[in-house]
């Protein structure tokens, strides 16, 4: 499947434009809705296409979940348009009959691409900038329509919203909030819900934009032709989530990882026990845990799951051994610091971090003019010091020596 658009990549900052982002963070993030027209029917063709959408889909190398299909407010089963090929003893597991997916659109059903910017290179891009940005992860989903249709009742998400209107046209209707800013753990349910009069009602052509921040109900539906669209999914990290990583500190703590008092759910007399007991907890973790840590801590959590854009596969490789003679960088290129995460290393725009306990294994292949990983010191075994300096070359920190 053909995975690259133009190369030049889409300035993340085009998205809003003209606005920048402060006055988009001051203004619109997790306050209220934006939709901006830009009578520009090839605004995202950096991004993605029609044509390309087509492609993707024509190609048939999408394997269920990567494509899916909705009708009337929910999702179909993949076995309604996907089959299992047999290539001698193993099965090509969820591959699309495109003769069922085109049936299937025919009969008002909308094509899903979700997470897209796994395969789709101009949008993994957009989706690494954004993240370089706003700090939260991001992933994009495709829709194509067809005409006088909708795949989706209506429903808030729990994630930020930005519609990049591709092709065709689609008429949105826009609700207040069910629930202010609903956290990724407290999803749509339609039963409970009586609509109002909706805030908005407008139509999106190519080249425009909406933006909702999540809570806010939305529906749409395409007029006499089809429409193309590509949602970007901001998944944000909460204060809940950073009050979670209280929790696992907790868990350190022996006096916290002591049982409730016997009978404390049937016994009314122990609901002021647990009541005091709570506060005494809670003043615990004040007093002894270490914030700069944790957050530290959360953060590295954080870099570490951030997309990045694909290194390109390259088949020129030796594999190291442990007699595989290696060297360091010059000194004045990279630098290493012991922060209270680990061994933190900076190099050609990379950071990596490393457990405190390698640091003397680190030191001696940085001082040496070249080494070779069976001849390392330090407290790893033989399959750790190779498993070091395959990472650490592999990211391009160590070399070949000549």
């Amino acid at each position: 499947m053909a995975n690259r658009a133009d190369k030049a990549t889409f300035d993340p900052g085009a998205l809003i434009a003209p606005l920048g982002f402060d006055d988009f963070f001051r203004e619109h993030w997790e306050l209220k809705p934006l939709h901006l027209s830009r009578r520009d029917a090839h605004y995202y063709d950096r991004v993605l296409t029609n044509a390309a959408l087509e492609s993707i889909i024509s190609s048939g190398d999408l394997r269920y979940p990567a494509i899916q299909l909705a009708k009337n407010g929910s999702y179909l089963a993949a076995e309604a348009y996907t089959r299992n090929i047999k290539h001698g003893t193993e099965s090509f597991i969820g591959v699309p009959d495109l003769e069922k997916v085109q049936s299937e659109y025919r009969s008002g059903a909308t094509v899903v691409l979700p997470a897209l910017q796994r395969t789709w290179e101009p949008l993994r891009y957009l989706c690494a900038a954004l993240e370089d940005e706003l700090s939260h992860p991001v992933h994009a989903n495709a829709y194509l329509t067809p005409g006088d249709s909708s795949g989706f009742t209506p429903h808030y998400d729990t994630h930020e919203v930005l519609v990049l209107q591709i092709a065709g046209t689609k008429r949105w209707r826009v609700f207040p909030p069910q629930r202010h800013l609903p956290h990724r753990s407290q999803p749509f349910i339609p039963a409970r819900v009586t609509l109002p009069p909706p805030l908005l009602e407008l139509e999106l052509k190519p080249g425009d934009l909406l933006y909702l921040p999540r809570g806010y109900v939305h529906a749409a539906h395409t007029s006499c032709g089809h429409s193309a669209h590509v949602t970007i999914g901001i998944t944000v990290y909460t204060w809940v989530e950073l009050i979670g990583e209280l929790a696992n500190a907790a868990k350190e703590m022996d006096a916290l990882r002591a049982a409730l008092p016997p009978g404390f759910a049937s016994r009314g007399e122990f609901k002021k026990v647990l009541r005091q007991n709570l506060s005494q907890c809670l003043d615990l973790l004040r007093d002894n845990i270490d914030g700069e840590r944790l957050i530290d801590g959360f953060l590295q959590k954080v870099d570490s799951a951030r997309l990045r854009p694909h290194e390109p596969f390259n088949s020129d490789a030796i594999v190291i051994g442990l007699q595989t003679r290696l060297k360091a960088p010059q000194a004045d290129s990279y630098r290493i610091a012991n922060e209270p995460r680990g061994i933190v290393m900076e190099f050609a725009g990379k950071k990596f971090v490393l457990p405190d306990k390698i640091r003397v294994t680190i030191d001696e292949m940085c001082k040496r003019q070249s080494f070779r990983p069976v001849d390392l010191s330090g407290p790893l075994d033989s399959e750790g010091k190779l498993t070091l300096a395959r990472y650490l070359h592999g990211e391009g920190f160590l070399s070949l020596a000549d």
